[in-house]
């Protein structure tokens, strides 16, 4: 009969090197991934947004079926793709108030990254139209979620804007939402325009649009600010009262 001690055991350094090796391999297939990702933002830029994996494949120079090693099927590159295509262009419209600035420049900034976006990534965008984020078939398209998320933090922004003048923040939420709506749809109709106004005096009437917005929901608590000139100067407490509600936040 074979004593205890004779018995094999895989003991804690063992275990800890089989746990080394699926980390290794779980790193290294996240950076494959993210690799691939990049390529397929690339091959979908050259092919349009209907690039096919056999496209991406062959921009890539792998196998379909080496890419679905690192993918679960089709659904999942098309998320994995749409989903690191939604943190671009949320980054580059995500807005930030600053009391020391001018509440138009900050606005404009915001309006030009949108579009400069568009227009430089029009496959890609589109793409963002046609996939979903979410594993259920009848999830809504990628964009949706991009826009919902922009929406989000402009509230955020806003509330602190109206919390720094003591007024109500209720209307922050249909604001961030309609005004992310308004700009997603003129833009697209500016882009299919046939005969669009230049981009800089497209940019500018956005901005100025988006302002009336904002002024509109500030007068009606009794607050009239000159979008031309830093807030800071306009109201002297309006940086302190910024920070303390970006720490209640």
């Amino acid at each position: 009969m074979q004593s205890v001690s004779a018995i094999p055991r895989v003991g804690a350094a063992g275990t800890s090197a089989v746990d080394g090796r699926a980390a290794r391999w779980s790193g290294q297939r996240d950076k494959r991934r993210a690799e691939f990702v990049e390529a397929a933002l690339q091959a979908i830029a050259h092919y349009g947004p209907q690039a096919s994996t056999e496209q991406v494949a062959d921009h890539v120079g792998v196998t379909r079926t080496k890419l679905y090693r690192y993918f679960d099927g089709a659904a999942d590159l098309h998320r994995s793709v749409a989903r690191r295509a939604s943190d671009m262009l949320t980054a580059r419209q995500t807005p930030t108030w600053n009391a020391l600035a001018r509440p138009m420049d900050m606005i404009t900034n915001t309006v030009s990254a949108h579009l400069r976006w568009r227009i430089e990534n029009p496959n890609l965008y589109e793409y963002l139209t046609r996939h979903s984020l979410s594993d259920d078939a009848h999830g809504v398209a990628a964009i949706h979620d991009v826009n919902n998320t922009v929406a989000t933090n402009l509230t955020a922004v806003i509330e602190a804007v109206l919390r720094t003048f003591g007024l109500d923040e209720r209307p922050a939420v249909p604001l961030a939402f309609g005004a992310v709506g308004f700009v997603e749809s003129a833009t697209t109709r500016w882009l299919n325009d046939p005969a669009p106004a230049p981009l800089p005096e497209f940019t500018a009437q956005l901005a100025e649009w988006m302002w009336s917005l904002w002024d509109s929901t500030l007068q009606a608590g009794g607050i009239h600010v000159d979008p031309r000139q830093p807030i800071a100067w306009q109201f002297p407490s309006a940086p302190r009262a910024a920070r303390r509600g970006r720490e209640q936040a």
